[in-house]
This record gives structure tokens, sequence and C-alpha cells, in this order.
């Protein structure tokens, strides 16, 4: 009876997605890997060619050494014969490509030519070419692209460069938003130059430029009009960085070796993490509402330099600091004393612990600071009496880590009860699910010790992810018992929906 009500069930909720519109039902498939999705093509007559609409392509979550795609040509196979079957009538809204493999240029213009071809309007490419310096980005131009992304991998010794690239291209009048990592252009005028011709630009994201090149352009000049968001991660260089933006509302500063010369009257945002303090010059940030900033603290640090950063966040009403800031300014309590607050609008400040720089190995533990001397806090909080302060605990940022790294495992383990349960159900390998194979003598006993082996490999990795989510659990809980009540009554209910949502999704049985 119970067998029944279940399939019964299950065929109401199957009944339910089939009738949804094509365009969720994509929507839908792009959250899933490619090959699972032209999979669903079995599932009835209605998901037969639902696939061959997809919009959204992505062929980079394809794991080449895991799903056989080490080589370019069985790659290539696969991706000619996805595109061959599409529907030719149907558009491609976005597309992903990860390239991880040599002499693959050819590859790839076959792919974008395809793309272009069907008005793709966001394209993200990753690869790792032997010639990338061939007029890739000539094949852009006059695109309706809205959003591009460029991603270079490259062998350590070895750096592939845009430079011919960025020569030749006249600009794309309809991007949007431009993210460039690991491009490495020759010549960096050349590659701002493109940038300014994208005269609708809203988003620009840079990543670890070439130091040499920027050296020999005396630095870095990003000058546009219409630029709304700005991230520089990793310009390692140790000149000047001048940004014109009159625009400009979100500016991210990570990890950047340099000095920053900034016009941006309506600037609302400004993050920044670093190795060291920010070097910033500026005609003043008039309306920022929000500002994060956060460096490691060290005893060789200018600290009259640290006080006369911060006065250029005179008009900030949301400021993040991390404990780092408050010691050196505690340290010397002299030089603010001399100085007022500078602070006027100020309605939040929220101290984080010590931030260990990604790149920087340390042995430094967090300090568990919670209070904060008279004169510091005067200094800080003078300006606007009524503002908040909140100094957050260490234990609390790792508490909140282990719950977002949870969830991570808990998605994970519901694919993985998802796979067992079809096989099970299915008594099928994962290859005979998409459809019959001509099989020699013998072929039957390896097919089957083939499926069982996968079905063991699935249990032991639901086993060992179900440990680590109870081994997460159990860290969390020690960590509370380190805060106090008030911190620990902000955390406990969402930790207690999570426990709730771990004991379901481990206590499933087939």
């Amino acid at each position: 009876m119970d067998s029944s009500h279940g399939k019964l069930r299950m065929n109401e909720e199957s009944d339910r997605l089939s009738s949804l519109p094509d365009d969720l039902i994509h929507k839908i498939l792009s959250f899933i890997d490619i090959k699972e999705a032209i999979g669903t093509g079995v599932l009835s007559p209605r998901w037969r060619f639902i696939w061959t609409s997809l919009p959204y392509l992505d062929f980079s979550s394809l794991d080449l050494s895991i799903k056989g795609f080490y080589k370019l040509p069985k790659f290539s196979k696969f991706v000619t014969n996805v595109l061959s079957r599409r529907n030719n009538l149907s558009e491609v809204y976005s597309m992903k490509v990860r390239i991880r493999v040599k002499k693959s240029l050819l590859f790839v213009k076959r792919i974008l030519k395809y793309a272009f071809s069907h008005n793709i309007q966001h394209l993200d490419v990753v690869f790792e070419l032997e010639d990338a310096s061939d007029s890739l980005l000539s094949l852009f131009s006059s695109q309706p692209l809205k959003h591009l992304g460029l991603t270079m991998e490259f062998e350590p010794g070895h750096r592939y460069c845009f430079n011919s690239c960025f020569a030749s291209t006249p600009g794309l009048p309809t991007l949007t938003t431009l993210d460039l990592s690991y491009v490495n252009p020759d010549n960096v005028d050349k590659c701002i130059i493109f940038i300014s011709k994208c005269a609708n630009l809203k988003d620009l994201t840079l990543k670890d430029f070439n130091r040499l090149a920027l050296l020999r352009s005396n630095g870095l000049s990003i000058f546009h009009p219409q630029l709304s968001n700005l991230t520089l991660e990793r310009i390692d260089f140790g000149g000047v960085v001048n940004i014109d933006a009159s625009q400009l509302k979100n500016l991210t500063i990570m990890y950047c070796d340099a000095k920053f010369v900034i016009s941006a009257p309506v600037l609302a945002s400004l993050l920044y993490k670093g190795y060291s303090p920010l070097a910033l010059s500026t005609d003043g940030f008039h309306i920022l509402e929000k500002a994060d900033i956060c460096f490691p603290c060290r005893q060789d640090a200018d600290i009259h330099r640290i006080v006369c950063q911060l006065q250029l966040l005179h008009n900030v009403k949301f400021l993040t600091l991390n404990i780092g800031i408050v010691e050196l300014l505690s340290s010397s309590k002299d030089l603010i004393l001399q100085q007022p607050s500078p602070f006027v609008n100020l309605k939040s400040l929220k101290i984080f612990p010590e931030t260990i720089c990604p790149f920087v190995k340390s042995k430094k533990a967090p300090k568990k600071v919670t209070t904060m001397s008279t004169k510091v806090k005067s200094y800080l909080l003078g300006g606007s009496p009524r503002s908040t302060l909140t100094m957050v605990l260490s234990e609390e940022v790792l508490a909140q880590k282990l719950m977002d790294e949870i969830r991570v495992c808990l998605e994970k383990e519901n694919d993985i009860f998802d796979t067992c349960r079809a096989h099970l159900e299915r008594g099928k390998t994962p290859e005979e699910s998409h459809g019959p194979k001509k099989l020699e003598s013998g072929g039957n006993m390896v097919q089957i010790q083939s499926g069982w082996k996968d079905l063991v490999e699935q249990f032991q990795r639901r086993e060992e992810n179900s440990c680590l989510v109870i081994s997460k659990l159990e860290s969390i809980q020690e960590l509370l018992t380190k805060l106090p009540e008030s911190n620990r009554a902000k955390i406990q209910p969402c930790l207690s929906s999570l426990c709730a949502e771990a004991r379901t999704a481990i206590s499933r049985r087939w």
C-alpha cells in the first residue's frame, strides 16, 4: 500500500514538473551538468527534445579527466555532437567554455562562431592555448554581447598574451560587463583603449595583470564615464593606478600592491582587503554609504597614513574594520587625540577579528578582542554619538563559515542520494540509463560489475559526506560554548534549522 502510494506521488510530482513551460524547465536544467540535461530526454516524450532548445550551454563544468575528455578530440567530438543536435532555430543566451588542452584555437573559434550566429549575449571562456595572440577578439566585433569573461590558464614558466587581440579589436558597443583574468596583455595601454571603446560598459573586473607590462606603461589608468562597478584584484607592481569614473558606485580592491588616485564623486561602496594599509589619494567621497577596510596588523605600519586614510572616509554611514586597525590606533593614542572624530554621518561600526591574507602564510591566531579603549572609541564614534558598535568575535566568524560549508555538503548529499536511488530503481548502470548498448560475450557480467562498483563508490561518498556534516556541526557546538549568551542567541536559530535539515538528509532511506 505504501509502495503504490509512493509511486503515485512520484508520478504526480513528475507530471507537475513536466507541465512547466519550456523556459522554466530550461532554467532548471541550467543548474545541472549538460550531460545530465541531455539524459533527461529519456524521461518521457515531453522531455525528449527539450534540451535541444536549451539557451544556457555550459561546457566548463565538464571534468575533462573524470568524464573521458582529457584529450581534445573526445571533448571536441562531444561538443560538436551537442551543437549539431541542437534546435538550430533556438538562440544561445549564454555559454561557458573551459578548454584545458593545447592547440585548440581552431576549436575555440568554431564554438564561438556557432554562439555568435545564435545571438549569444553572455560568454565566459577559460582556456590554455599555445598561441593566444591570434586575433581571437576580432571575432567579437559587431556582436550583441552584453557579458564577456576571459580567463587564461597557463603552465608554470609559460605566459600567453592577448596583445594583438586588443590591438585589432574596435571595441564592443553593446558590452555591459567585462571580466579579464590572467590575460597578461603585453601592452596595458592597448587593453585600456579597448575597454574605453566599450561605450556602455557598467561592470569591469581586472585580475592578475602582467607586472612587467604595468611597469612599462608607467601604471594603470582607467577612465570611463559609464562605469558603475569596478573590481581590481592582485594588480601588483608598486606604481600608480588612476581611476576617473564619474558614475562609479562600487569599488573593490583586493590584494593590490599599488597607489590609488581616485576621482569618483558618487562612490557609494568601497571594499579594500590587502597586505598593507590602503595608499589612497582622492578629491573626496561625498556620498559614501559603506566602507569595508581590512589588512593585517603589523608593528611597522604607518599609523599616520592609516589615520589620514580614515579621514578620507569621513562621510561613510556603515563602516567595517578589522581588529588590527583598532589595535594600531590604540598603540598611538597621542596621534588620535590630536584629531577630531572624522565620521560625522556614521550609523554603524563593525569590528571583525584579524583576517589573515590568503596569499601570506602566518601562524598568528585571531585575537579575542571584545572591548575597545575609551580613546579609540571616542575617536571612531565621537562624531556620531547615536551610531551602533558591534564587536564580532572570531568564533562567530568560524561558526558562520562552517555553516556555509555544511550547506554545500547537504547539496552534495542530495545529489549523491538522488544518483543512488536512481541506480537502485532502474537496476542499471549509468551507461545503461542512456540507452541499450550492444555487448560482446561476457559483456553483461562486466556491465553488472561496473554498475555495482559505481554504486558502492556512491554509498561510500555519501557516508564520508555525512560524517563530514556531523563533524562540522560538532565543531560549531563547541564554538558556541565559547561565546557570550547574547552572541549565541544570534546564531542558534539558524543552526537549529540547519541541524534539522541535516538530520532529514542523513536519515533518508532507500
